[in-house]
C-alpha cells in the first residue's frame, strides 16, 4: 500500500498473515525494508511488495527497529540474501543477553540474524535515502525510530501506536524512559507517523492530537 511517494506500508492486520506493520522505503539507489515480521510470513509480504510495483531484488537494507520476536524473525529470511542488515548496539546487547529468553517466552528460538551496519543515532543514509535515527528505548533498551525528513515521514517501531504506548513491563522495558523517548519523537515535523502496530496516522494535526492523547492518558502512569 502506497503512503507517498517512497513509502509503502504493509499493515498487520491479522496473526495469518503478519503480526507487526512492515516498511518500505524507495530511493534512487533501491529500496529499505523496515521490520520483517516472523519468517513464515515474509513470502506472503515479498508479494506484496511485488503486486505494489516494486522489485524485491532491489531491497539493500533490512532495517529492524528493535530485536522482538515479532519484528526480528523474518531477518532470517534474508540472510542468504545480498542485503544489509542494521540494529542498534543496544539492542544487540540485549538480544544477546536478555533478549535470548525474551524468543523463548514466546516459544521461538532466536533466529538468525547478522548486523553489517549499526544504526547509531543520527544520519543514516542507505538506498539513495536520508534518514534520521533517533535511540528511543523504553519498550526494549535499543529501540530505534527512523525519521525520513524529506517525505515527512516517522517510523516509530513499538515505541508510541495510534492511541496508544509500547508495553513496558517486557525485559528490558523503562515507563520513565518511555516516557523521556515520546516526548523526543513529539518534537519532529511529521505528516505520516507509521508505527509497528495499528493505524498508520497522517496529517500533521492528527498525528500532534495523538501525541497529546498519549500525554494525557498515559503519562501520569509511566
Amino acid at each position: 500500500m502506497k503512503v507517498t511517494d517512497g513509502v509503502y506500508a504493509y499493515p498487520w492486520t491479522n496473526m495469518m498473515e503478519n503480526n507487526c506493520n512492515t516498511y518500505v522505503l524507495q530511493g534512487q539507489g533501491g529500496l529499505i525494508l523496515v521490520d520483517p515480521g516472523l519468517k513464515r510470513h515474509v513470502p506472503a509480504l515479498i508479494e506484496q511488495v511485488r503486486k505494489d510495483g516494486l522489485n524485491p531484488d532491489d531491497i539493500g537494507f533490512v532495517m529492524v527497529t528493535h530485536a522482538h520476536p515479532d519484528h526480528l524473525d523474518g531477518a532470517a529470511w534474508f540472510m542468504d540474501r545480498p542485503v544489509k542488515m542494521t540494529m542498534h548496539k543496544d539492542e544487540e546487547r540485549f538480544l544477546e543477553s536478555t533478549g535470548k529468553e525474551f524468543f523463548r517466552m514466546f516459544g521461538l528460538e532466536q533466529p538468525s540474524y547478522r548486523i553489517d551496519v549499526y544504526t547509531d543515532e543520527g544520519d543514516f543514509s542507505a538506498a539513495g535515502i536520508a534518514l534520521k535515527v533517533l535511540l528511543t528505548p523504553g519498550h526494549s533498551p535499543g529501540s530505534v525510530c527512523l525519521y525520513w525528513p524529506e517525505k515527512e515521514t516517522l517510523i516509530t517501531g513499538d515505541v508510541v501506536f495510534c492511541g496508544s504506548i509500547g508495553r513496558t513491563d517486557f525485559p528490558g522495558g523503562s515507563s520513565p524512559t518511555l516516557k523521556k523517548s515520546i516526548e523526543a519523537i513529539a518534537q519532529l515535523d511529521a505528516a505520516y507517523l507509521l508505527p509497528g502496530h495499528n493505524e498508520i496516522i497522517e496529517g500533521k494535526a492528527e498525528i500532534k492530537n495523538n501525541f497529546d492523547f498519549i500525554k494525557r492518558a498515559f503519562f501520569s502512569y509511566l
